[in-house]
């Protein structure tokens, strides 16, 4: 029987990359395709697919906060993230949620079949380059300094992400589906809860916590 297969991405080109990759390969079976986080769950909890295919940035829900629903209500799906992050952040919180494997977006075409294979057989597929910038960032830290960005969840990270990128309330708002207030209200909960007291002190602890790449900025 084919390995059932529901992709949740925001992009049109990524579907359509994956879908021919999947499609030249009988044994994958692509069941559906969702544009947002509401819709990944949706098609989740109803399709209940052997593998999800999910991008991290997803708008209305995040694919960090889709993770653990899904694992609710379809605990036999399989979580392989795609995602342009490779901040160990990210990487961390996905594979603390629940994550069978992990993919950067420039080499999924590469790594596709191989961390579906891995997956499907109980395994835990991360690729290469993934892994060696997350061993990079993370060798030499104290445990305790790898892990204090826990104290963020994963929407106070990715509105973090958004201000560091120099995106206004009102851009964020229009990202995650929330008022400009909303997002007011996320940030000075993130520097009351960082200790912290204005952006510029934001910017200085998403780089040094790898919440963002520093080569980006």
């Amino acid at each position: 029987m084919a390995i059932s297969i529901l992709i949740a991405d925001d992009h049109d080109i990524i579907r359509a990359g994956i879908r021919n990759i999947l499609l030249d390969h009988p044994g994958y079976k692509l069941v559906g395709e969702a544009t947002d986080g509401e819709d990944a769950l949706t098609k989740t909890e109803k399709l209940k697919p052997d593998v999800l295919l999910l991008d991290i940035s997803m708008p209305k829900i995040s694919g960090l906060d889709i993770i653990e629903q899904v694992h609710r209500f379809s605990p036999k799906t399989k979580v392989i993230i795609i995602s342009v992050h490779k901040a160990s952040a990210y990487i961390m919180k996905a594979f603390k949620a629940g994550v069978a494997g992990y993919l950067n977006k420039e080499n999924a075409a590469a790594d596709l079949l191989p961390a579906l294979r891995k997956v499907i057989d109980g395994k835990v597929y991360l690729s290469s380059d993934v892994s060696s910038y997350l061993v990079e960032k993370i060798s030499g830290k104290e445990p305790a300094e790898a892990f204090q960005k826990d104290i963020l969840t994963p929407r106070e990270q990715e509105i973090l992400r958004l201000v560091v990128e120099g995106k206004t309330a009102k851009q964020i708002g229009d990202v995650l589906f929330i008022s400009p207030r909303t997002v007011e209200n996320y940030k000075n909960s993130i520097l009351e809860k960082l200790n912290l007291h204005k952006t510029s002190d934001l910017i200085k602890y998403a780089i040094k916590h790898g919440i963002v790449d520093v080569e980006e900025y």
